[in-house]
């Protein structure tokens, strides 16, 4: 009974990890995966909204971008991110300075996307302060838009931009009903059983 308990455990902090973190890649105990990011338009709304309200610097170059970047790998802010998505991930060790690329095409439909290892940019509107900060989150062990990736961004944005800027975003991922705070913890295993015997008690006496 207690292995079951052991196992039946582990699928409820699973669970309880994919509901704090919707949208993030977590594996299921079938070692199958959950990839959908749902929070993904949500997200993206909130951000449009908070660019409208905000002066977002943009860049003439590639170098520029490159430059910037620089200065921000650097940062306490940034070795302190990436510092803990090495901890969560010990393969990204070596990604501390994710490479900033520019794209090959010239499209109004995509402003820039990452492999989590390097960042490209469109340099028709992607060469800005707010498309780079947000690609990098994603470097970060965040490939997704649930909270843990909106946690990072808030950071970045309230380092490289400004508190003002970081407030706005918050209140525009509060209004689109996206968590940003820190994540529930799970109960403990003892708990978790007391609450499992009296569910099971509450069935038996139906």
């Amino acid at each position: 009974m207690r292995i079951a308990d052991s196992t039946l455990y582990e699928m409820y902090l699973e669970k309880h990890k994919r509901a704090q973190n919707k949208g993030a890649r977590v594996p299921y105990h079938t070692f199958s995966y959950k990839t959908r990011d749902s929070e993904r338009q949500k997200t993206y709304n909130a951000e449009h909204l908070f660019q409208r309200q905000i002066e977002n610097p943009t860049f003439e170059t590639l170098e520029e971008v490159q430059e910037f970047s620089r200065k921000i790998y650097k940062s306490k802010t940034w070795i302190k991110l990436w510092t803990k998505s090495v901890e969560e991930d010990f393969s990204r060790v070596l990604n501390s300075q994710p490479e900033v690329v520019q794209m090959n095409s010239r499209t109004k439909k995509l402003s820039g996307f990452t492999d989590g290892s390097s960042v490209t940019l469109c340099p028709i509107n992607g060469f800005n302060k707010y498309v780079l900060l947000h690609e990098l989150a994603h470097t970060l062990g965040h490939m997704h838009h649930g909270r843990s990736f909106r946690q990072c961004l808030l950071s970045l944005v309230g380092t490289f931009m400004g508190a003002d800027e970081k407030k706005i975003l918050k209140n525009e991922f509060k209004r689109k009903g996206l968590a940003f705070g820190d994540a529930k913890k799970p109960m403990t295993f003892e708990n978790w059983v007391s609450r499992k015997q009296r569910l099971e008690n509450m069935r038996k006496k139906l």
